[in-house]
């Protein structure tokens, strides 16, 4: 039980010190070195497409969709169909958030990210830290919307409920 306890501390101070520095820092991985923006990377590498030979090209139409792309698809769906104004996602660097990928946006001209967590614990540990450090995030399955909460913390709070809603998520910090 201790060693839990103590595991359980280590992790949490790791993801406290990712939080602070995912949520307070100007990403400098928004563009490429000629100044262009880096496309989100949206491959499937893992899972092959199937082939017309293949039964699962008959069952359905479309390729199968990875956890991050239905994650970063359902929030800018929800940021479009809301009229919310945004950039488009760009991959960054996961560090120590615990997240499996990581994309920094622009919601409403304020620093936000997507986080996509490899399970629903380590998600629960993110939120933890992210509630105590009073961020605001709007959670769906194992994924994060962090909203910004310093300069945009009004922005973020009546937003979060609204994408939240959009999404069947919910909206945390508000």
């Amino acid at each position: 039980m201790e060693l839990k306890r103590t595991a359980t501390a280590g992790v949490a101070a790791l993801l406290g010190a990712a939080l602070i520095a995912g949520c307070t820092s100007e990403s400098a991985s928004d563009t490429q070195a000629g100044g262009a923006e880096t496309p989100a990377d949206t491959s499937t590498a893992t899972e092959p497409e199937p082939t017309e030979a293949s039964p699962a090209a008959e069952e359905t139409s479309e390729a199968p969709v990875s956890d991050i792309e239905a994650a970063v698809q359902t929030f800018v769906t929800a940021l479009d169909e809301l009229g919310i104004d945004h950039t488009e996602p760009v991959r960054a660097e996961v560090g120590a958030s615990g997240a499996k990928a990581v994309f920094d946006i622009t919601i409403n001209g304020y620093d936000a990210g997507i986080n996509v967590f490899p399970d629903g614990d380590t998600l629960a540990a993110w939120q933890e830290l992210s509630d105590s450090f009073g961020g605001i995030h709007v959670a769906w399955e194992h994924s994060a919307l962090s909203l910004n909460s310093s300069d945009g913390i009004a922005n973020s709070a009546e937003i979060a409920p609204l994408i939240a809603d959009q999404v069947g998520g919910e909206a945390r910090g508000v």
